[in-house]
């Protein structure tokens, strides 16, 4: 019996807390390392981007439906061409080379329209009624002789005008040089002075 207790005094000697200086000492709790923090970091960033956006696929959708009903525009390669003028239908275009030919346009009558793309010769809009004469080129001497109404147009040079040309009778116009000389019976400024017509006048 007394080996008994013996036994069962040392047994309950273990469960007894034993004193400060005999227990373990405390490990220092370490501190997170840092490069491990910003991973979670990153972790839960990337969690937190894939997460879906009501608003903004709302957006996103709004957007792609105006892209598809705005028109697209084509890329123009090639220059834009100047619209042409309607022609008038009532109006008897004649286009010739001229080649010099002499009294082009006489008696001209209104509705009539004579383009001359080379030179014209002499007495050029001879006894013009009406109508339009175009010289592209030069014309020669007597230009306008006995005209009383219509357009004569010379774009180049001219050796000389008839004096009848600019008659008080004359009621038509006439441009040189791309500049009006001429209108209704009167000389017109400045293309007169500027282009000396008094100095082509032959008399």
């Amino acid at each position: 019996m007394p080996q008994e207790l013996n036994k069962i005094w040392n047994a309950g000697k273990l469960f007894e807390p034993k004193p400060e200086s005999e227990q373990p000492e405390k490990q220092p709790e370490s501190e997170p390392n840092p490069s491990t923090v910003k991973r979670k970091k990153s972790v839960i960033g990337a969690f937190i981007d894939k997460q879906e956006d009501p608003f903004k696929e709302k957006v996103e959708a709004v957007l792609k439906g105006v892209e598809e009903k705005t028109p697209k525009v084509k890329k123009i390669s090639e220059p834009l061409k100047k619209k042409e003028k309607p022609k008038d239908e009532n109006i008897e275009e004649t286009v010739i080379d001229g080649k010099g030919q002499n009294f082009i346009g006489t008696n001209l009558k209104a509705g009539e329209q004579i383009i001359v793309k080379g030179n014209a010769g002499e007495s050029v809009g001879y006894n013009m009624e009406g109508g339009e004469v175009h010289v592209k080129g030069d014309a020669g001497v007597e230009t306008g002789w006995c005209m009383t109404d219509g357009v004569l147009r010379i774009d180049g040079d001219v050796r000389s005008f008839h004096e009848y040309a600019f008659d008080a009778d004359n009621k038509g116009t006439i441009i040189w040089k791309k500049q009006k000389i001429w209108e209704n019976g009167q000389k017109v400024e400045p293309g007169w002075t500027n282009l000396k017509v008094e100095e082509k006048i032959a008399k």
